[in-house]
């Protein structure tokens, strides 16, 4: 059963996406705002709304300790934010200057990815807040993006349809075909599973698309010495 708590009406044009922390809840909006609420009676902090990207805003989300926030737009940027007062801590730009459809927080908070629309896909060290390392996909806008529990790999979908395995270096370990008319999202379950004997581990995905499909996927992480098998066997697929 689900009982509706309050209507949050301050943005101006479609609202793209939401985040929970622990304590605040973001939103992101083609009004080119992120606006950031307490879970406390879901009212808006002092410093909210953020405003600093000049179009849309696409995507945003919470590092895992909460304290910054990340929020990325048609203007070519990915934005990193103070969750305590509000403050602007980085601009970090496509190197493409692409539009940037998707970004998310490693596990560790080491390491942000950024995807664009021209399949630009950015690691950039959180530390440091430069870029770290980059690549592409062939076709499509990078428009989905996971990573597993352990940080050391993470996977983006693209509006084409394709699913892409990375490793932190941005190695392209493994491409596949997933859904006909494009990738909406994906997410990794935060629990490996035992492949028995205690030599390899595996990773259940799950992808949707406009092919109202969901797909559930088995992603083999390799040997007890983190040793990937061949390609052919990064991805198996059950499909719902």
């Amino acid at each position: 059963m689900a009982t509706l708590i309050r209507t949050l009406t301050e943005h101006s044009d479609d609202v793209n996406c939401c985040a929970f922390s622990s304590s605040c809840l973001a939103t992101c909006s083609t009004d080119k705002s992120i606006r950031v609420y307490s879970l406390n009676g879901f009212t808006e902090l002092p410093y909210s709304p953020l405003q600093g990207h000049t179009y849309a805003v696409h995507c945003c989300c919470f590092s895992p300790s909460g304290r910054t926030l990340a929020s990325c737009s048609t203007d070519g940027a990915t934005v990193i934010w103070d969750t305590g007062d509000g403050r602007m801590l980085a601009v970090l730009g496509q190197p493409t200057g692409s539009p940037v459809r998707v970004c998310r927080f490693s596990p560790e908070s080491t390491y942000l990815v950024s995807g664009a629309a021209d399949g630009s896909v950015v690691l950039w060290n959180v530390n440091s807040m430069k870029l770290y390392r980059s690549g592409s996909v062939k076709d499509g806008s990078l428009v989905a993006c996971a990573f597993s529990p352990s940080g050391n790999f993470f996977v983006t979908g693209s509006s084409c349809g394709d699913l892409t395995v990375w490793d932190e270096k941005m190695r392209c370990l493994h491409n596949e075909k997933a859904h006909d008319l494009g990738v909406t999202c994906c997410d990794i379950s935060s629990h490996p599973v035992s492949g028995g004997e205690h030599t390899s581990r595996y990773f259940q995905m799950a992808s949707c698309g406009q092919d109202n499909k969901i797909k559930v996927w088995f992603i083999f992480f390799g040997d007890f010495l983190g040793v990937y098998s061949d390609a052919s066997s990064y991805l198996s697929v059950l499909t719902l």
